[in-house]
């Protein structure tokens, strides 16, 4: 814990988490996304947007993790989680004034954002186990498990969104090869020949 530590106590890193959470997350829908992954999808482009959006969207998210209940934000496993929300925000940071017409720093950027997705695989099954560690020293009232389960349902569908764009670059910059050979028609992560209705009856 000494990086939250650490982290947590850079005056610098709280002013621009808050200020990055007083924008809000730009709406994005299906069709941009396939739009943009399409054969002319520019890396410079998703960079200079992905460098203001993860920070803005990290930034909400690690208010609403401050307004747990204390001893929940107290557990290990809740506080691994916000350093991991915080080195990534910070790591993201030091993208704000580099130079987008630098090969180098896209190249460098985008291997920062593989860091990231790779970091936060485990986000999901982390904060689950930190409600379970405070279940198990506090107890929870009624009340208190319904604001958490608030906090939870918003907390993964922010860490779906910030998923997404994180995969999408990815897959569409993070190699020399711009399909996936098992799913040559997919657009990044997205399948754009999907028959939602189809799948959700076959399971």
């Amino acid at each position: 814990m000494r990086l939250l530590r650490s982290l947590l106590s850079s005056c610098s890193l709280g002013k621009h988490v808050d200020y990055y959470s007083r924008f809000s997350p730009s709406p994005l829908s299906m069709k941009q996304f396939l739009d943009f992954g399409s054969e002319n999808a520019c890396e410079r482009t998703s960079f200079v947007f992905l460098r203001q959006e993860l920070p803005v969207r990290l930034a909400n998210i690690m208010k609403e993790i401050n307004l747990l209940p204390d001893n929940l934000l107290k557990t290990p496993s809740v506080r691994l989680v916000q350093s991991w929300y915080l080195q990534s925000f910070d790591e993201i940071l030091d993208f704000k004034d580099k130079n987008a017409d630098d090969d180098r720093v896209i190249y460098d950027f985008t291997d920062a954002v593989i860091k990231i997705r790779n970091r936060h695989n485990d986000v999901v099954p982390t904060m689950a186990q930190g409600v379970v560690e405070y279940k198990e020293l506090h107890g929870i009232d009624p009340v208190t498990s319904q604001n958490v389960q608030y906090f939870l349902d918003r907390f993964y569908m922010s860490r779906i969104s910030i998923r997404m764009l994180l995969n999408q670059h990815t897959l569409l910059f993070g190699g020399t090869v711009r399909t996936n050979p098992a799913h040559p028609k997919q657009i990044g992560s997205i399948d754009p020949h999907c028959r939602v209705a189809e799948v959700v009856r076959g399971m």
